[in-house]
């Protein structure tokens, strides 16, 4: 059993919510407590739909204000990730069409971090990355809501900004700014989701100070606006 299919018995024994696995192409992998019935909710919800833009980044999908999916994804090598959809799960007794998975909303993080912490002990802990990235993706990871750079990250890890940009995009596939930037928006998304807080707010929530530049990075990204994409919802 490799690591993934370890990751996912284990959390499903847990916590007995219906979880499963994707890979780089949105493709199968495999599943453990899925039914036909939640397969047929995953598919007419379009849940995949939300991660098409290269998520990288924990998202949280609402659905009815009382139904859940969780998106994790794990970073693999040249943007390779694969992905774990948690889910679903109902937050309220009283939605009962389907015989799911109860869990009170308060503790939606509370499984999300559970989660990611298997992912960091099992996966990231080993040799997907040099030491430098992994402290540079949880250092992102802590402090995307404040005002980072380039220049905030190499200080921290004490190394020359054109050798950890080379070595950053090597291991990711990515740019710095281009993955900082993944991060906060899709972290914005789930603001958008689940309060009435206003762009600017929400954009500075996520370390953004300015509203037309968060606006463009965020349709760039996911075709939509923030405006739009919370319409949407």
């Amino acid at each position: 059993m490799g690591a993934l299919e370890s990751i996912l018995c284990d959390f499903y024994d847990c916590l007995k919510i219906p979880i499963q696995i994707l890979d780089e192409n949105l493709k199968f992998i495999t599943s453990k407590g899925y039914c036909d019935s939640f397969l047929d909710m995953f598919n007419k919800l379009e849940v995949i739909n939300e991660i098409k833009s290269d998520v990288s980044s924990t998202i949280k999908l609402n659905y009815f204000k009382s139904i859940h999916f969780i998106v994790i994804p794990v970073l693999g090598k040249h943007k390779k990730n694969n992905y774990f959809i948690v889910g679903p799960f109902k937050s309220e007794n009283t939605f009962d069409e389907i015989d799911m998975p109860f869990k009170p909303y308060s503790c939606i993080d509370y499984i999300s971090s559970m989660l990611e912490g298997m992912i960091k002990d099992r996966i990231y802990k080993k040799n997907n990355f040099s030491s430098y990235i992994k402290e540079a993706i949880d250092f992102i990871h802590r402090n995307y809501y404040n005002d980072i750079n380039l220049e905030t990250v190499c200080n921290h890890l004490k190394l020359n900004k054109s050798y950890f940009c080379h070595i950053f995009k090597k291991e990711t596939g990515y740019t710095f700014s281009d993955f900082l930037n993944r991060i906060r928006v899709e972290k914005s998304k789930e603001y958008l989701t689940e309060n009435n807080d206003s762009i600017l707010d929400i954009a500075l929530s996520v370390g953004y100070n300015n509203h037309t530049y968060y606006t463009s990075i965020f349709k760039k990204y996911n075709g939509v606006t923030p405006k739009e994409y919370r319409q949407k919802i």
